[in-house]
Order: structure tokens, then C-alpha cells, then sequence
């Protein structure tokens, strides 16, 4: 029984904004030990619900919520046919928020009080959620072989808002799944749910794959990074739900007025209904920076999308334009279709930006009078109006910051060197976001310096 990373990403896209705070630590596979006999893990239905949570996720509140759950399936811990749990109330302290009517399987630990708590950090979740969970725990309970490693194979899109009404996706039946480390090699079926079980396997670091449908591909949920390989011992039980994404991509650079392409980027993708039809939750956002000077969506399923830089259409250095749409238009009405092809590659998506507040570049160098820079090391940099501006690392130890031209800012370089343990900073300067004839810069850290 363990927690899985995917379990608060998930929480995360279907959680209301305050629950974000909230942090999980991860845990990977691990020895099984099966379930223990102070362990109370329950099948329940909420019956009723004293001083509950806002739905708007309750930023803030304090207190306790108290859950009265029917026991519907005891797997340990409890004979009762009633239970009672208890969660905060606050949107970001990893209260688990139940609602009334609906069954889940809960997990909780015990309280200071001797009362039942609740967290999202967990393996507590809806019933829906926990079906290969809930057949190894039986499994368990009823003293029978437990699977090594296991979980749910599906098809999904990218579990953003702005471009799918279903982030967990379809199950993939009768498909093959296939682990290797070596020369092992083990292969299973999944199920009609998509269920997924391998029996027996040894310690070792295996990679996994699936016989897919064309034009998808296994992935991480959010990072663009190759799937990493499992590490299983001896003796697990580990739970990995696996997801298979759509290979298409986007890419395109976004220019300003001068056709350079701009310094820092943000761009999101929308499917066209979704932007006319807005909600709360997490949008999908890429970047451009000076070091790619492209951006790109991978992992895009086929259709219309629209693409716009700046939506919030909050005007900062980073973002010095207004809201502009793909291919350079103020407004939705007018923006163009992105149209992708299943396992299409588009590039040249390219737009201009234009009617933002004057700009302009700076370079910053940071040395050090003596030894070696602090190996941890940023540029601060403040307008006069208390904003603070972000720097871009182009090359070691140098940063490119973006500068309005009608405000001042004073600079300075932070650095810590993780071998001493200590913190140092460099001289302040002053800089006109005006005076275009200072375009580069060092500041220096005084002293000895950070030791090899």
C-alpha cells in the first residue's frame, strides 16, 4: 500500500484552488508489508457530515470536519458496522474533503485524540479510483498471492481543463503490458477495466511498455520527460497506474514587434469551446525563453485548439503585451484554428505580438573577487514601484533580464554556498529602464569565496 505522486496530481486537477499548498511526499516501491494489525482500512459510504468543508474549498478555515461512515466492506481494523472520520477543513493542509452519499475506500491513522483522520496523503480515495487497489487489499485480507506491481492502463489527453472533460481517461482492455529488465521479461493482458497484475517479479529496475493503439505513446502525466524505470525489490507491492498519451505536437515562437523572438513566453492551449466556456482549474501552459526560442505542447491530441499568449492579460516585463491570440489577433472572434491530425508534428506556429509597453534588454554578469561564485546563485532585481522582475540564466553565471523603459530598478546578486552553509549578496546598483547605453553589467561578491 503506497502513495503514489499520481494520486495528488489528480487530486490536484480536480481539487478547488486552495488545496494546491498542500505537498505529498512520494513514495516509491517498497518491501510489501502487507496489512498490519493497527491498520484500519474500510470500504464506507458517507451517511452524514458535521461542520463540512466549503465547497469552494474553504481557504482558511479552520477546525474539524466529522464524517459518519456505513462500513460496507471491512478489509482491517474494525468490526463495526458505523465508523466516524475526521479531516480539517482548509483548502490547503491536505484535508480530505468526503462528500455525502458517495463510497470510498479510507485509510485513515490515528489521532493524538484517539480519533480517525483522514488526508489526501494517503491511499484513501473514491471508489472508482481504487479497484486494482481494492483487489490487492482483499487479496490481502483473504491471505492470497498479492501482485508485485500493478494498476490501470488508459488513454487519456493531458489532464488539463483547457483541453479534455475526462483528465483520468478510457481504460485500455485486452492490451498487452509488458515489463523488462535484462533479459526478463514479463508480459500480461489487461482486463476489460484496463487492470493490469504481474505476479512473482524479481528485484530489478524494469522499463515498461504496452502493445498501443497507433499515435499513442506511455508517458508522464505532466512532464515531458522520458517514463523513468521502475525499481521494484523483492517482495512488493507497488501500485502504478500507467497512461498512454497522444504523440502529436505544436510548436511555434512567439516574436514582438521588432520579428525577435521574445525573451520569456507564456502560452496556452484551448480546445475553442472550452475558452468560451471558462472554469476554474489549471489551464495548459507552456513557455518560450531565450535558450529554446520556440515553444512546444507535446503529447496533443487531435482536433481545433486555439492558442493565446498572455490570457491573464496582465501586463508585466515578463509578459510586456497584451492578450494576444493566434495568429496576432486582440480577440477570440477572430483567432485561427490549430488543427492537428492524430500523431501530427506542427511546427511554424508562429505570431507577433504588438502594443505592449516599451522594453528593452540587460545583461547581468556575477562574479566573484576571489575563489568561485556561490554555487546557488540568482540576480534580484526591483522596480521602483516594489515589482519584482524575474532573470534568465542564457549562459553560466550570466542573466538576461527585460527592463520597462519607464521605471527605475535596483539590482543586486543573492548567492549561497552549499559547502560553507552561508549566504552572500553583492553591492546594490541603480539602472534607468531608460538609458539604453548601459546594456551589460557585472556584479561582484566580495570576499573569499565559495570553497571546491
Amino acid at each position: 500500500m503506497r502513495q503514489r505522486l499520481v494520486s495528488c496530481l489528480l487530486f490536484a486537477f480536480f481539487a478547488p484552488a486552495g488545496a494546491f499548498a498542500c505537498s505529498c511526499v512520494p513514495v516509491g516501491p517498497a518491501l510489501c508489508r502487507g496489512l498490519t494489525p493497527n491498520s484500519v482500512i474500510f470500504v464506507g459510504t458517507v451517511m452524514r457530515i458535521d461542520n463540512p468543508p466549503r465547497e469552494d474549498g474553504g481557504k482558511g478555515e479552520s477546525g474539524v470536519a466529522h464524517y459518519r461512515f456505513h462500513i460496507d466492506e471491512k478489509i482491517v481494523g474494525t468490526q463495526d458496522q458505523e465508523i466516524d472520520i475526521y479531516s480539517t477543513r482548509g483548502g490547503a493542509d491536505c484535508s480530505y474533503h468526503f462528500q455525502q452519499g458517495r463510497k470510498y475506500v479510507v485509510s485513515p491513522y490515528k489521532g493524538a485524540n484517539g480519533h480517525l483522520f483522514a488526508t489526501i496523503c494517503s491511499v484513501t480515495r473514491p471508489i472508482e479510483l481504487a479497484q486494482p487497489f481494492l483487489t490487492e487489499l482483499r487479496a490481502m485480507r483473504d491471505h492470497q498471492p498479492v501482485a508485485s506491481l500493478y494498476g490501470i492502463l488508459r488513454s487519456a489527453e493531458k489532464p488539463y481543463w483547457s483541453v479534455t472533460d475526462d483528465p483520468l481517461g478510457k481504460p485500455l482492455a485486452n492490451t498487452e503490458v509488458e515489463i523488462r529488465s535484462g533479459t526478463r521479461i514479463f508480459n500480461v493482458k489487461t482486463e476489460f477495466d484496463g487492470y493490469y497484475a504481474f505476479y512473482g517479479v524479481p528485484e530489478g529496475e524494469y522499463k515498461i511498455t504496452a502493445a498501443l493503439p497507433p499515435n499513442l505513446e506511455i508517458a508522464q502525466m505532466i512532464l515531458d520527460d522520458p517514463m523513468p524505470r521502475i525499481k521494484l525489490p523483492s517482495g512488493a507491492c507497488y501500485e502504478f497506474d500507467v497512461t498512454a498519451y497522444p504523440t502529436g505536437s505544436v510548436r511555434g515562437r512567439v516574436a514582438g514587434p521588432d520579428g525577435n523572438p521574445l525573451v520569456f513566453a507564456s502560452l496556452e492551449l484551448f480546445r475553442p469551446e472550452k475558452y468560451a466556456d471558462r472554469q476554474d482549474g489549471i489551464s495548459w501552459m507552456e513557455f518560450q525563453d531565450i535558450k529554446k526560442g520556440y515553444f512546444q505542447f507535446n503529447h496533443v491530441g487531435p482536433g481545433d485548439y486555439v492558442l493565446v499568449y498572455n490570457d491573464s492579460g496582465e501586463v508585466s516585463t515578463d509578459t510586456p503585451f497584451p492578450r494576444t491570440f493566434y495568429p496576432g489577433v486582440p480577440d477570440l472572434e477572430k483567432a485561427g484554428r490549430i488543427h492537428l491530425e492524430a500523431g501530427a508534428h506542427l511546427t511554424g506556429v508562429d505570431f507577433r505580438v504588438t502594443g505592449g509597453k516599451p522594453t528593452r534588454e540587460i545583461k547581468v554578469r556575477l562574479a566573484a573577487e576571489a575563489g568561485n561564485l556561490p554555487n546557488i546563485h540568482y540576480v534580484e532585481t526591483v522596480g521602483e514601484d516594489g515589482s519584482s522582475i524575474s532573470a534568465q540564466e542564457v549562459s553560466p553565471d550570466v542573466y538576461e533580464i527585460s527592463l520597462f523603459k519607464d521605471m527605475r530598478y535596483k539590482m543586486h546578486g543573492e548567492g549561497r554556498c552549499s559547502t560553507t552553509n552561508t549566504d552572500s549578496q553583492t553591492d546594490s546598483v541603480r539602472i534607468d529602464g531608460a538609458d539604453d547605453s548601459v546594456a551589460e553589467f557585472t556584479l561582484i561578491f566580495r570576499g573569499a569565496g565559495c570553497r571546491e
